[in-house]
């Protein structure tokens, strides 16, 4: 297993059995440059079940599957249930994921395809306190990625690859529980005392004005009612006062972004060949909207093809061609527009 996934930097993390190291290959995404721009993004959609989120529970699992645990539950928008299912699946462990009522149908069908029991709770809180008491009457091992120290490990590994290609002026994170922000920002300030590295990026942390409890911190911000960038909505972390002292510590700052910002960070990802979620697309919105003028780093953390909204909103666009007269117009149309 060694030299598989984040496996491939198991010497910087806390050791695991060998017998018990999970992978299915994640890690290693690529970096991409949006056009024209010093902009890149470290494509973390591209991982086994399309989130950033499977280098951190490849990890998590690993570790759990060491302590002998039976099963696992968790409270989770999306990516956190679908990335656990996944890893448990391949563990032979037993799970369930409570998930808000919003979240997308996408992510939580991705959960009961892996055998997994789904539960929809009211709202964000509401998963967590019934997550919660359903692992103590059930006994079966809760996580919680705010609470959980074991979650953080696999998400330093996105540092050691972006340093692999360049150290980055500033980095801009979707960021809900701000776990992976205080690995990736814990990660840097690791390798500036090792002296693997000259300087810390800036760490920026970025949230939607639905739910921007970190962010906040920093800015003031008009809430918005939207569950548009469903996977960073969450009003309550353990982490926080951590993420803010280590965004400070970087010198970065928090951006809170609204829909229309989100909405045109995902075009221009759309015409750079990047198919990524609205989650996905918040780190690029805080760096549009930073304007910084050195060299970013944005993590796309998602797959559009896990948010419904992707697929309904471009339905419409669909042209059906029925016959040679349809085959014509469309012809006509598009040769107009060139």
């Amino acid at each position: 297993m060694e030299g598989r996934g984040i496996w491939r930097f198991g010497d910087r993390l806390p050791p695991v059995g060998e017998q018990y190291r999970l992978s299915m290959g994640e890690g290693n995404t690529p970096l991409l440059r949006i056009r024209d721009s010093k902009i890149w993004v470290k494509a973390d959609y591209i991982n086994p079940t399309s989130s950033f989120k499977d280098r951190g529970v490849a990890y998590l699992i690993s570790k759990i599957l060491e302590e002998g645990s039976s099963g696992v539950i968790i409270d989770s928008s999306g990516n956190a249930a679908v990335s656990t299912a996944a890893y448990c699946a391949r563990a032979g462990l037993r799970h369930i994921a409570v998930m808000p009522r919003y979240s997308h149908l996408e992510k939580k069908i991705h959960v009961l395809w892996h055998g997994s029991r789904v539960l929809e709770a009211p709202d964000r809180d509401a998963a967590r306190i019934y997550a919660r008491r359903l692992a103590r009457e059930l006994g079966l091992r809760y996580i919680g990625f705010a609470l959980e120290p074991n979650a953080v490990p696999g998400f330093k590994t996105a540092a050691y690859e972006i340093e692999e290609e360049f150290t980055p002026d500033a980095i801009f994170i979707p960021t809900g529980s701000g776990t992976n922000l205080v690995a990736i920002a814990s990660a840097y300030l690791e390798m500036l005392d090792r002296g693997e590295v000259d300087r810390v990026p800036e760490i920026h942390c970025v949230q939607s004005a639905a739910c921007a409890p970190i962010s906040g911190e920093f800015t003031d911000y008009e809430p918005i009612d939207s569950t548009l960038a469903e996977g960073v909505i969450v009003p309550h972390t353990e982490r926080k006062d951590e993420a803010v002292r280590l965004v400070r510590e970087t010198g970065g700052t928090g951006w809170v972004v609204d829909d229309e910002e989100i909405y045109r960070a995902l075009s221009l990802l759309a015409m750079n060949g990047i198919y990524t979620s609205p989650t996905g697309a918040v780190g690029v919105a805080g760096a549009l909207k930073a304007r910084h003028r050195g060299r970013c780093v944005c993590i796309a953390t998602d797959s559009g093809l896990k948010s419904n909204l992707m697929l309904e909103s471009l339905r419409s666009r669909i042209y059906r061609v029925e016959d040679e007269a349809d085959l014509e117009r469309f012809i006509e149309e598009f040769s107009e527009k060139r």
